[in-house]
C-alpha cells in the first residue's frame, strides 16, 4: 500500500493554481471536478507541469502538476544572531516547529568569524515570535560574530522530555490551472506517494 492523501476544496469564482503540501514525494495525483465533471491526472515520469485529461485522453504539457520536494528541514534555519545578554536568533520556517518558552535548543552548523567563542551550543528559550527566538544565555562579550548558516534544533521541552527528530520539509506540489477544475467548482484531489506504507 502506498502513501495516500485526499483534499477537497471549492474554487473561487476564478479558478487559480493551488499549492498543496501532502508530506511525501508524489508519484501520482488525480483531480476530480465534482461540479462541472471532468478528471485530470499526473503521474511520475510525465513532464513537470503536464497532465492527462482522463475524459478525452489528451495530454497537455502546461498548467498541470509540478512536484515540490524541499530539502530536509530538521531545525529552523538561522538567518541572523544578535549577541546580547539574551541571545536572539532570527530564523526561517519557525511556523513549521513548536518552539516554546522553556525549551532547550541546540544551535548547530553556524559559521562565524572565529574571533571568539562559537555561537554553536545549547540555549534555553525565553520567548518566541514569528521570526525570532530569544534565549537566556548571554553572548554579549567574548563570542564570535555570526557570518552565515546554522539551524536551531529542538532538544527537549521545559519538563526535560526530549523532542523526536522530525523532518518537517514540505512535500507536495502545484496544481496548475489545467488541473484545478472550473470556476466555482467543488474539487477533490487524491495524492499517492512514491514510498510504501509499512
Amino acid at each position: 500500500m502506498s502513501q495516500l492523501k485526499t483534499f477537497s476544496w471549492t474554487n473561487a469564482s476564478t479558478a487559480v493554481a493551488k499549492n498543496v503540501s501532502v508530506g511525501f514525494a508524489v508519484s501520482r495525483v488525480q483531480t476530480i471536478d465534482v461540479t462541472a465533471g471532468g478528471s485530470f491526472m499526473w503521474a511520475y515520469g510525465m513532464p513537470n507541469g503536464s497532465f492527462l485529461n482522463l475524459a478525452s485522453g489528451a495530454i497537455t504539457t502546461t498548467n498541470g502538476f509540478t512536484p515540490l520536494e524541499e530539502s530536509a528541514l530538521f531545525g529552523a534555519p538561522i538567518t541572523a544572531v544578535t549577541r546580547a545578554a539574551d541571545t536572539v536568533f532570527t530564523c526561517s520556517y519557525l511556523d513549521q516547529f513548536s518552539f516554546a518558552v522553556g525549551d532547550v535548543v541546540n544551535a548547530v552548523a553556524i559559521a562565524d568569524d572565529l574571533s571568539g567563542l562559537t555561537l554553536n551550543g545549547t540555549y534555553t528559550v525565553l520567548s518566541v515570535t514569528g521570526t525570532q527566538i530569544t534565549c537566556s544565555e548571554s553572548t554579549a562579550s567574548g563570542y564570535s560574530v555570526y557570518v552565515s548558516g546554522g539551524a536551531l534544533v529542538q532538544k527537549e521541552n521545559a519538563s526535560g522530555v526530549p523532542y523526536p527528530t522530525l523532518n518537517v520539509a514540505i512535500y507536495g506540489g502545484t496544481l496548475g490551472t489545467g488541473m484545478v477544475g472550473a470556476n466555482s467548482s467543488s474539487m477533490v484531489a487524491i495524492f499517492e506517494g512514491q514510498n510504501p506504507v509499512v
